[in-house]
């Protein structure tokens, strides 16, 4: 079994400034057997040398020095940034008010007049170090508050990635505690459970698991049990025998989840600082994941509405029913082989789904003719994706759909339409749709003939690629299909939206 040791801590430094040898080695024998970290400076220029290199706890520093008196030192440690925390007591045998108040105004932490008790001085450099690390701790308090919401903030950006980043939530609380293990819990409303949704260091079969439930009493005995859907107020709880905490993360006085943390045996309580980090990372985090379970309600019922407008286009022809979402289907398997990043996923789902939604503006008689188009009908068809465009120009969420709406059917070799456009010229969200396109013409029958079959339609794919698809594209298409992702049964069923949103998580 290894042994994991903890480093001993480091002991403080002391910088002590006087011209004295006989002083600096009183000192030096004094602070060292106290536990002190010593330096030595006999005049102004090393003071300053050293105090910048070394960045000492506390500095003694002497009034009378050759080259620089320690007025002027303690001004210029006091100005640089570097060291301008740093504590400075004098030490010195001028014990005038006039020399004292020169101390202060030079910018010295205390004054201490020669001879001195040894004890006062330690009790006063004990003092100094402990306001020090009052300071300090304070200020990781504050930059770890900063990380932390940083950290959240950045993670949780997209309302259907919640789920997979809730653990940067947990790993906030772990780094705030200084722990290694521990499990974040959300609250599932409809069954008024904490369901598990991330672990981080827990191993053994009887450590919590991903997707493991527990009533809400069971990680809040201070809840009661049958009010479960009141009040709640943050609270940490703390489980000595476990050797866990569990803080609760509440938005309007509403339990969102929890995040439980194994502290282990190797400290008591949780410090007061630690607290207050817990409490603001649950709080923030309550937040943001309520912010983000409302924006999903209202993506998931815009996408219902664009998923309508698409259906009102297929419900005008019987034979191209569902044909939107079978399109997005296909051209997000060939944009995920193609690495396509997850942020341009979505925007061409949407525009897969409202490809042909100009077809509205087509009329019936052309739309729903029983054999195929004749010129002058073929340039009204031809139309569409420009009154696509034209009808979603104005919706600035829908800004970036547009490409793929408007030149789905361009040409490689720019014998398409609307634009004629070739090669790369063409919107590549246009390209992977043109596929999907083509794909589901060829694999669902028609008025005006009968499928071909996935086999037969990716042979016609592949026989143009150059021509009138991209053939890069193409190439990830075949590789869909050599791994099973495009396989023959694909066209017998149509995606729901909720499945085409899995796709892309």
């Amino acid at each position: 079994m290894s042994v994991v040791t903890t480093p001993a801590a480091a002991k403080p430094s002391v910088l002590v400034v006087d011209d004295s040898n006989l002083l600096r080695g009183i000192l030096r024998e004094e602070l060292e057997a106290e536990g002190f970290e010593v330096h030595m400076a006999e005049d102004g220029p090393e003071a300053l040398e050293k105090a910048r290199d070394l960045r000492p706890d506390v500095i003694l520093l002497d009034v009378g020095l050759p080259g620089m008196d320690g007025y002027e030192v303690c001004r210029r440690v006091k100005a640089d940034d570097a060291t301008a925390d740093t504590p400075i007591l004098m030490i010195t045998a001028l014990n005038e008010l006039k020399d004292k108040l020169a101390g202060f105004e030079a910018g010295a932490d205390d004054y201490l007049t020669k001879p001195f008790f040894t004890k006062e001085l330690l009790a006063r450099l004990r003092k100094h170090l402990r306001q020090r690390e009052s300071i300090h701790a304070s200020r990781r308090l504050g930059q770890s508050y900063l990380e932390m919401l940083f950290g959240i903030g950045s993670a949780i950006t997209s309302p259907f990635k919640v789920d997979d980043e809730v653990e940067i939530i947990l790993r906030q609380g772990l780094h705030a505690v200084r722990a290694v293990k521990g499990a974040i819990l959300l609250l599932d409303p409809e069954q008024g459970t904490l369901e598990v949704r991330g672990t981080m260091g827990y191993e053994s079969a009887t450590d919590p698991k991903v997707g493991d439930r527990h009533r809400i009493s069971d990680k809040l005995p201070v809840v009661d049990a049958g009010a479960d859907e009141g009040p709640v107020g943050i609270r940490i709880y703390e489980d000595e025998a476990r050797h866990v905490v569990f803080v609760p993360m509440v938005s309007k006085e509403r339990l969102v989840g929890g995040i439980e943390i194994h502290v282990g045996q190797r400290r008591g309580r949780l410090s007061v600082n630690e607290q207050k980090v817990l409490y603001a990372l649950a709080s923030q985090a309550a937040i943001f994941l309520e912010n983000a379970r409302l924006e999903r309600d209202v993506r998931s019922m815009f996408l219902s509405i664009i998923v309508s407008m698409a259906g009102a286009v297929d419900a005008k022809d019987a034979y191209t029913h569902g044909h939107s979402l079978r399109v997005a289907r296909v051209a997000l398997v060939v944009a995920q082989e193609n690495g396509l990043p997850r942020a341009e996923l979505e925007p061409l789902l949407l525009s897969a789904i409202l490809h042909d939604v100009g077809k509205i503006a087509i009329p019936d008689h052309i739309l729903k003719k029983p054999e195929r188009l004749d010129a002058e009908e073929f340039e009204i068809m031809k139309g569409h994706p420009i009154a696509g465009a034209k009808m979603l120009q104005h919706i600035r969420a829908l800004e970036n759909v547009i490409p793929g709406i408007l030149h789905h059917h361009e040409y490689w070799n720019g014998s398409g339409y609307p634009h004629a456009l070739a090669g790369e010229a063409i919107p590549l969200q246009g390209r992977i749709i043109h596929i999907g396109d083509a794909f589901d013409a060829m694999t669902t029958d028609r008025v005006y003939r009968t499928k071909i079959g996935v086999p037969g339609a990716i042979e016609e794919i592949q026989k143009h690629a150059g021509r009138q698809f991209d053939p890069h594209l193409v190439d990830c298409l075949l590789e869909a299909r050599r791994t099973g992702r495009i396989h023959d049964d694909l066209p017998h069923s149509t995606p729901s939206l909720y499945e085409l949103i899995e796709q892309i998580r």
